[in-house]
């Protein structure tokens, strides 16, 4: 089989049948099963779904495995020799899963690739979740063509080329399914948001290319089943983002990386003061905690992990956050090329 395709999803009728509809709608590829890992749903939305679309694999978990541990249900039992993990809030143009299969058949150094993600609803803009591409600076904060930050671009054909970027978007994305086992899936400790960042750290890692492929197209409309500038949200950004920075950074420069990045927290909070952002402020805080309260966890996940001692490139070696708030830069083309 060429293709599996692997659809985390929790709660939401609407959602779901409009991305399956749309989904089956705009490929032509006869021979590639679909899997929907519903992840505890609550309204009979999941199984509505395979009502209406008797030929998805449906598989149900326990308890709610997040966007990690439902990819890794789905990508365990999947058949393909590729796999695309895909959000249950995204839209489809004709043939965009036949460009990204096209890409790796043709570029056999490309262990992932993401298409363009322009958002649902403003069509002609760049989506917050993956855009043309994702990046990271020293210190893990990512960012991605077409958005810094809360700043998002109009797409104007500005990012028309195929390139190789730091990580794929969680949103939709393709990898070899063979690689995805030898990296032995997602890691399950970010449950939600950074872990496709940490997937694509670690496949590099292993000298393999991830790549942007602008001819596929897809529209997403994010913050669905995380609500946008919730605690939940706050919290699982700077948790996890502390998580990829501990894990994977390839040097702490004899401490001082980590005060500086624990100081550009503390720009953070002076922010959410400012700005009256309570969610953002308890949710700094609370990371910190959780940080603090597994700090052997994460030692051990630094240790075990051998795979950041390689050189990898596309690294941004400055801060974004100190180039977006202070140096007035708001769009990619200003840091990066």
């Amino acid at each position: 089989m060429k293709l599996s395709i692997v659809i985390p999803h929790h709660n939401g009728k609407k959602l779901i049948f409009e991305c399956l509809e749309s989904l089956f709608r705009n490929t032509s590829i006869q021979n590639f099963e679909t899997i929907v890992v519903d992840n505890l749903s609550t309204d009979n939305s999941a199984d509505q779904a395979k009502e209406n679309f008797p030929q998805i694999k449906l598989l149900k978990a326990d308890s709610n495995l997040g966007y990690s541990g439902g990819c890794n249900f789905g990508a365990k039992i999947a058949k393909g020799e590729y796999i695309i993990f895909l959000n249950n809030d995204t839209l489809h143009t004709n043939n965009w899963i036949e460009e990204l299969i096209s890409f790796l058949d043709n570029n056999p150094h490309a262990g992932a690739a993401q298409p363009k993600i322009l958002n649902a609803i403003n069509k002609d803009t760049f989506d917050y979740a993956g855009g043309a591409g994702g990046y990271i600076d020293k210190y893990c904060f990512p960012f991605v063509r077409g958005r810094l930050f809360n700043t998002l671009e109009k797409d104007s054909n500005q990012y028309e080329n195929a390139k190789k970027i730091f990580w794929a978007s969680g949103a939709a994305f393709i990898i070899r399914r063979k690689l995805l086992t030898e990296l032995n899936y997602f890691d399950n400790i970010y449950f939600a948001y950074m872990e496709e960042i940490d997937l694509c750290w670690r496949l590099q890692a292993m000298g393999w290319g991830v790549w942007n492929v602008p001819t596929s197209k897809i529209y997403h409309y994010g913050k669905q089943t995380i609500k946008e500038n919730s605690f939940k949200s706050h919290y699982l950004n700077h948790r996890n983002s502390w998580i990829l920075f501990i894990k994977n950074s390839p040097s702490f420069e004899k401490g001082f990386m980590i005060i500086k990045r624990f100081i550009l927290d503390q720009m953070a909070v002076v922010y959410s003061i400012f700005s009256f952002d309570v969610n953002r402020l308890l949710a700094i805080f609370a990371s910190h905690i959780w940080l603090i309260l597994n700090l052997r966890l994460l030692i051990n996940a630094r240790l075990n992990n051998h795979l950041r001692h390689h050189k990898i490139d596309l690294i941004y070696k400055r801060s974004i956050a100190l180039d977006y708030f202070f140096k007035r830069k708001k769009y990619f083309h200003q840091i990066f090329e």
